[in-house]
């Protein structure tokens, strides 16, 4: 898939969007926005107050868990990953590369009518 576009532009309309609630699914995460939803297959982090956690670390889902009720601040699209800026000053990222891929697909994001984008 070509990540630009109407993916991009679906993507930052999640600004302003809380994040309403995130569940864990035994390789994967899915993050919902009041509606739409981003389910996460690829490698990811959480960037907050110069530190940084990533998937499957210890403290990995608390820091996430953490982010729910808060706003996005910006979410973009580039080559190589996916940034959910958050209004606590903390950005989720995740890796659209080959390293550390373990399925066909990095992500899966639903928008609110129900649009869906697979990479």
């Amino acid at each position: 898939m070509n990540v630009n576009g109407s993916f991009a532009e679906a993507l930052e309309r999640l600004q302003g969007e809380q994040l309403s609630s995130v569940e864990f699914v035994q390789d994967y995460v899915q993050l919902r926005f009041d509606g739409p939803c981003l389910s996460a297959y690829n490698p990811h982090h959480i960037t907050s107050s110069n530190s940084t956690i990533a998937w499957r670390e210890p403290g990995y889902c608390d820091a996430l868990c953490k982010l729910i009720a808060h706003r996005v601040q910006k979410a973009t699209v580039a080559e190589d990953s996916i940034r959910v800026s958050f209004d606590n000053d903390a950005v989720w990222t995740m890796s659209l590369g080959d390293q550390g891929r373990t399925g066909p697909e990095a992500f899966y994001f639903v928008d609110h009518e129900g649009n869906f984008w697979v990479d």
